[in-house]
């Protein structure tokens, strides 16, 4: 079980990730610079004395998920466009992950409102000894009943300290998945919503804006000098927790390095999910 401790930097995290979320939303206007968006929010965490968990995502319209600016980023938010951002705060190793999705057409506000009831129903059902395949049926039925489909190769995760996803996969479709909630863990909830005509999956695009390493593996495998050294710094500033490129002070620099290390499969990337 959590300490009171525990519990204690758990909600402070938690409140901070909210206000991130929340400011996140107000920049989101037509026209707004993705890069200021992401890095505004993220100075947010930091200034509350936390640090991101990862770096902000900005999902516009058909990118569901793990699109960050990358350095000089140009990309701005489009007119009429359907926003997602995701923020999560790590205070002491003790995560909070949030997200929210803004419309900026009238149309596109049953979506917004079907994501925050789905997910309402399902931090509902969530209770120690539920199955996460109860889990996965009350956000598929819900989702079906306002008339959306949930994606279902998108899930919610278990949470533990320094680590994001670890353990428990929380999915958004029923159906035969292992596992019961557990008192005492920490889980995220995620419901992705698409239309009824969607394909209700996402798949990987080509680009790769967010990047994590493994110390534990990395540090047992053969590297050349200049790659040992980037993995060290990556590993001390970073930990585990996934990052972006623009955070690494004088990337210009280790570019090719880390460009080779993405290459040979020493540093995870997340492709973008479309």
């Amino acid at each position: 079980m959590l300490s009171e401790d525990a519990l204690d930097r758990l909600r402070q995290a938690g409140l901070i990730a909210r206000r991130a979320r929340e400011e996140a939303c107000k920049l989101i206007r037509e026209a707004a610079l993705v890069i200021e968006i992401c890095e505004a929010v993220e100075e947010i965490i930091r200034l509350e004395g936390a640090r991101p968990a990862f770096p902000c995502n900005v999902g516009i319209n058909e990118v569901a998920a793990h699109y960050t600016s990358p350095p000089g980023d140009q990309l701005r938010i489009p007119p009429r466009s359907l926003v997602k951002v995701d923020v999560g705060a790590s205070l002491d190793g003790y995560i909070a992950d949030t997200a929210a999705t803004v419309a900026l057409s009238p149309e596109l506000e049953p979506m917004v409102e079907a994501a925050r009831i789905v997910l309402q129903e399902a931090i509902r059902a969530m209770r120690a000894g539920v199955p996460v395949s109860r889990i996965g049926l009350t956000v598929q039925e819900a989702a079906s009943r306002l008339g959306f489909k949930p994606i279902r190769n998108l899930t919610g995760h278990e949470i533990r300290r320094n680590q994001l996803h670890a353990g428990m996969t929380i999915p958004n479709v029923g159906g035969a998945c292992p596992g019961r909630l557990e008192a005492g863990h920490i889980y995220a909830v995620e419901p992705f919503l698409t239309t009824m005509r969607g394909a209700g999956e996402v798949v990987s695009a080509k680009i790769a804006t967010i990047y994590r390493v493994e110390p534990e593996k990395t540090c047992r495998q053969k590297l050349r000098e200049d790659e040992r050294r980037l993995i060290q710094y990556l590993a001390e500033k970073f930990g585990n927790l996934p990052y972006a490129v623009r955070w690494i002070e004088g990337y210009e620099k280790v570019k090719d390095v880390h460009e080779r290390l993405v290459k040979s499969g020493r540093i995870q990337h997340y492709p973008v999910l479309v």
